[in-house]
């Protein structure tokens, strides 16, 4: 069973939901109530839109598991979704109780949308980091000391297309002051070919695609070209690589737009941000 998880895992990374649910079926028929292979239905169904189904998984793994890392905060955040309010009070005091019990029991994006005190959203994001994506010390690659006449901006993403972010950042790639800064895109999001990325690829200097790179390549590939500030604007939403980060791919780092919310990270010197936001 748990084999047939993990091949299901790797499937859902791929985004070819169809097959690793049917990975996930053999594994249950094995072991009905294999808590993992539960809640990565639930996952896939989620991002297939499919969310009453994926509630209904979350549910029997809670059966089994009620612990299970992260489960309680994607049951609250997938119900946020279909506007089903019943029990939401409690399952909030739940989370703020687990969070600061120091339980990682939700993701940093699942609780944006519930009334949790931004301490508690820090903590919830502290927690991730330091189990996920701690700082890596010794990164390898150039130290930095180079200084150049032009300040050299990496900005890294995984929707430089026909996204959201893009809608909103095109005209600020466009706009930078060319004479001073040089602009360097990290794309590690799919390989589309639209009127938008075709734009983006002429608003930068350079325009990289890193998505078959490791984040400790990428880092490197950063550190080679010297970028001076680094700009993520993934943070904690899907397909963001905060281990990019955790090695130090630039002197400065810096978060914004994508992720509306601390990354509780010492390597992230940063946020950009209003104070509505805030």
């Amino acid at each position: 069973a748990q084999a047939l998880t993990t091949v299901g895992n790797l499937l859902q990374g791929l985004r070819r939901y169809d097959e690793a649910l049917a990975s996930y079926a053999r594994a249950l028929a094995i072991r009905p109530e294999h808590a993992e292979a539960l809640i990565k239905v639930g996952n896939a169904l989620v991002d297939l839109k499919r969310f009453d189904e994926a509630l209904a998984s979350y549910a029997r793994a809670f059966r089994s598991s009620p612990d299970y890392p992260h489960l309680l905060g994607n049951w609250v955040h997938t119900k946020m979704k279909v506007c089903d309010w019943t029990g939401l009070d409690a399952a909030f005091e739940q989370l703020a109780a687990d969070i600061a019990a120091g339980k990682p029991v939700a993701s940093p994006f699942a609780i944006l949308g519930t009334p949790l005190p931004a301490s508690l959203q820090r903590q919830c994001a502290g927690m991730l980091i330091e189990a996920k994506f701690p700082a890596i010390t010794n990164p390898g690659g150039r130290a930095f000391t180079a200084t150049h006449d032009r300040i050299r901006v990496g900005y890294f993403s995984a929707d430089l297309y026909s996204h959201a972010t893009a809608y909103l950042m095109a005209g600020l790639f466009e706009t930078h002051d060319r004479s001073r800064f040089e602009l360097t895109a990290f794309s590690f999001g799919p390989p589309v070919s639209d009127p938008m990325r075709a734009r983006l690829d002429a608003a930068f200097d350079r325009f990289i695609d890193v998505r078959e790179k490791t984040d400790a390549d990428i880092a490197l590939l950063a550190r080679t070209l010297e970028i001076d500030i680094a700009v993520d604007l993934k943070g904690f939403t899907q397909d963001g690589r905060p281990g990019i980060f955790a090695r130090r791919a630039a002197p400065l780092q810096v978060s914004y737009l994508g992720y509306p919310g601390t990354m509780s990270a010492d390597y992230i010197d940063y946020l950009i941000a209003d104070p509505t936001l805030i």
